[in-house]
């Protein structure tokens, strides 16, 4: 019985933190990321646009955005990785995000989001 528990607990502790979100928790999540990444073509042009490739000298840049989200659904912090991005990128990506209606919360509610995204050069 004892190892049956343990088994238990090991195999719940490597499942997805969805296993305890509600129903509203995830559609919220799933309805975040799809107009995140609805934008992806946007961004992708912000990437482009600034050069990365050159200067990151790398044919697939990976960056990856931090955002809190107040519950009028209006960014409440913006931030990017540690990487050295030109500033006029930062700008970019962030303009390009300020534009997506992301849905209102209960009062006083925030999201926390960490999102990466993956881009390649394409001659």
């Amino acid at each position: 019985m004892f190892k049956t528990f343990i088994f238990l607990i090991i195999v719940l502790n490597f499942q997805s933190c969805s296993l305890f979100m509600s129903k509203k928790e995830r559609l919220l999540q799933t309805d975040i990321l799809a107009k995140l990444s609805s934008q992806s073509a946007n961004l992708a042009k912000c990437t482009k646009n600034s050069n990365l490739f050159k200067i990151f000298d790398k044919k697939r840049i990976r960056v990856v955005i931090f955002l809190s989200i107040n519950s009028r659904g209006q960014i409440k912090r913006f931030n990017l990785d540690d990487k050295l991005y030109p500033v006029e990128y930062a700008e970019c990506v962030f303009k390009v995000v300020d534009l997506v209606n992301f849905p209102k919360l209960d009062n006083g509610e925030v999201i926390e989001l960490k999102q990466p995204f993956i881009f390649s050069y394409n001659n």
